[in-house]
C-alpha cells in the first residue's frame, strides 16, 4: 500500500481495513469522501486505534499547522515524544525567522527597508546564503527574488487576479537576485568575535525563501532525531517527505507520488529511507482567470509569467532536504529537456518527472524503488 503524499483516503469500509497497518505507515490525516455518520465513527475509532498502538509501540504522533501549511511527525523509539516536541518548536521558531508576513521576521524586516538590512538569526543568512547559490546553479529557475511578481498576481493574499504586462515589465527589473548582495562583517570585542551578514539590495526587491524554507526546517528536525537518539521517524512538512532510517521492522518506507489528475491514487510508488522526498506541481494551487485559463503559483522569474511548459509535476529525491527543494521548483520552472540536461550534468539526486501528455521519466537511481502505479502513455527511464 502506498500513502500519497501522507494523505491516507479511505472510501468505504474495505479500505478502512487496508488501513490496520497504519503504525507501519507515514501518516498525517485520514480523510472520507463519504457521508456517511457511521462510516466517520469507524474512522474515528480507527484513529483512536492507531492511538493506542502508537503508545504501546514506543511511538509518538504529532500534527500542528506551520509555515503555512501542515506538518506531521511519526516517531519511533524511547524519546519520540521529546524529538517531536523539539521539531515543533524548532520549525515553530524557524517559521519565526523566515516568515514573509510577520513583522518580526528577518524576511519581513528586509522586504520592508529600502536598502536591505542586517539578519538577526544566522538560521536566516545560513537559508539565504544557500538560496542564492542555487539561484546562480540553477540559472535562475530559482529565484529568491521573485516575491513582486508573486503578489502582483494575488497569491501572497489570495486576491488573485492577471496584471497586465505592463505592470509586469514595470515589476520585472525588481527581481533580478544577482543585484542583491549579502555581505559578511566580523568584528571582536572584549569577549568574543562575532559575524554578523548583511543584506543589501534595491529599493523595490524583495525576497522570499517559500522554495527552501521548509526542507531547510525538514534537515534541522533530522538533526534532532539524531541527537535524541531516534533511529525510525516520517515527517510531511506540507509535502515535503523526510523518512528517517528504515521503518521499525527494518523495511523501507513507502511513498507516493501524487497523481496530478486523480488525487485519490498515487501515480507512482517510491520505497526509501534516510532519503527526503520533495514534490513541486501546479495542480494544488492555482486559479482559474475570467478568460477560463488556469494559472498556477509557480512562475518564471524570465517571463513574470506562471509556468507553461508541460510538465505536471517535478519530484525530487535527496539525502538533503534543502536541496530536494529547492531543485524540485527550479526543475519545474526549467522544464523536462532542460531539466534532464541538469541531471545529468550534476547526477547528485533522483528525479520523477511528470508531463501533461501523460508520460513518467526517471532517473536510473530509482529504477529498482519505483514502482508506476497510473497507466502512463510512456514511462520512461532516463
Amino acid at each position: 500500500m502506498y500513502y500519497n503524499h501522507f494523505e491516507i483516503v479511505a472510501q468505504d469500509a474495505n479500505d478502512i481495513w487496508n488501513l490496520l497497518d497504519i503504525t507501519n505507515a507515514p501518516f498525517a490525516k485520514i480523510r472520507n469522501y463519504s457521508n456517511n455518520y457511521s462510516m466517520k465513527k469507524f474512522i474515528l475509532s480507527i484513529f483512536c486505534l492507531f492511538i493506542f498502538v502508537s503508545c504501546a509501540q514506543n511511538s509518538d504522533f504529532l500534527a500542528f499547522e506551520s509555515m503555512n501549511t501542515f506538518v506531521t511527525l511519526k516517531t519511533y523509539g524511547k524519546n519520540a515524544a521529546k524529538a517531536n516536541s523539539r521539531i515543533k518548536s524548532r520549525i515553530l521558531e524557524l517559521e519565526d525567522y523566515f516568515s514573509t508576513t510577520k513583522p518580526q521576521s528577518d524576511i519581513y524586516k528586509i522586504n520592508m527597508s529600502d536598502g536591505g538590512s542586517e539578519f538577526s538569526h544566522t538560521e536566516t543568512a545560513r537559508l539565504a546564503l544557500y538560496a542564492f547559490g542555487m539561484a546562480e546553479k540553477t540559472g535562475g529557475a530559482l529565484n529568491p527574488a521573485i516575491f513582486p511578481i508573486v503578489k502582483a498576481w494575488g497569491f501572497t493574499t489570495g486576491g488573485y487576479k492577471i496584471p497586465s504586462e505592463k505592470e509586469i515589465l514595470s515589476i520585472l527589473p525588481y527581481t533580478d537576485f544577482s543585484k542583491i548582495k549579502i555581505q559578511e562583517v566580523s568584528f571582536e570585542n572584549a569577549e568574543k568575535s562575532e559575524k554578523k551578514f548583511i543584506l543589501q539590495k534595491p529599493a523595490g526587491t524583495m525576497i522570499d525563501f517559500g522554495a527552501v524554507a521548509k526542507g531547510f526546517a525538514g534537515d534541522e528536525a533530522v538533526e534532532i532525531l539524531k541527537s535524541c537518539g531516534i533511529e525510525s521517524a516520517i515527517l510531511d512538512l506540507g509535502g515535503n517527505i523526510v523518512a528517517f532510517g528504515a521503518k521499525p521492522d527494518g523495511t523501507e518506507w513507502n511513498v507516493g507520488i501524487k497523481n496530478p489528475w486523480n488525487g485519490e491514487n498515487p501515480a507512482a510508488g517510491l520505497k526509501i529511507r534516510n532519503k527526503n522526498v520533495v514534490t513541486s506541481g501546479g495542480y494544488e494551487r492555482f486559479f482559474v482567470g475570467a478568460d477560463g485559463k488556469k494559472y498556477i503559483h509557480i512562475f518564471d522569474g524570465k517571463t513574470g509569467h506562471p509556468v507553461e511548459n508541460g510538465l505536471e509535476s517535478v519530484s525530487v529525491v535527496s539525502e538533503s532536504g534543502v536541496y530536494a527543494d529547492a531543485l524540485s521548483t527550479a526543475l519545474f520552472v526549467m522544464g523536462t529537456e532542460k531539466a534532464v540536461d541538469f541531471w545529468k550534468s550534476n547526477r547528485d539526486f533522483d528525479m520523477i518527472l511528470i508531463t501533461k501528455d501523460r508520460k513518467i521519466f526517471y532517473t536510473p537511481g530509482l529504477e529498482q524503488k519505483i514502482t508506476v502505479l497510473y497507466d502512463f502513455s510512456e514511462k520512461i527511464r532516463i
